[in-house]
């Protein structure tokens, strides 16, 4: 009896976790929810990529993306928004949008170096333990 109690809440918590998905596969987020860092700046530039992962964990909440502090977009389960910024450090924050259920957690952060005609890509995930940010990795 508990090994079958045990296995079921391991099965409700995998569940509960948000899953990879390719960047291909990832859909742009829609115009009206992409607010900044849409423009090529002045000289050279890259781009700071950012990728939700799909799953129900957290699917009615959107992601809010800040780079520097400042409100770049909103990000769906399963969507992606580029950044075009000036080689240097950016700080990448995500957390969640709204009130409710969707509140209340801290603002993750990461620190970000963008260099000339470069990609930085990262993924956004969650799990039962919030949001997480780091580097993203081509799953096969």
């Amino acid at each position: 009896m508990r090994i079958l109690l045990g296995a079921l809440v391991l099965v409700l918590l995998a569940g509960c976790s948000s899953y990879p998905i390719s960047l291909t596969d990832a859909k742009q987020a829609p115009r009206d929810e992409v607010y900044a860092f849409q423009s090529n700046p002045a000289g050279s530039y890259g781009q700071i990529i950012v990728l939700r992962d799909g799953g129900i964990n957290a699917s009615g909440c959107d992601f809010v993306v800040y780079v520097d502090g400042k409100k770049a977009a909103k990000l769906g389960s399963g969507e992606k928004a580029s950044f075009l910024v000036s080689p240097g450090t950016y700080n990448l924050g995500v957390g969640l949008a709204g009130v409710g259920l969707c509140a209340g957690q801290a603002i993750r952060t990461i620190s970000v170096n963008v260099t000339d005609k470069k990609d930085s890509i990262f993924r956004l995930s969650s799990d039962m333990t919030g949001i997480a940010v780091g580097p993203y990795v081509e799953y096969q």
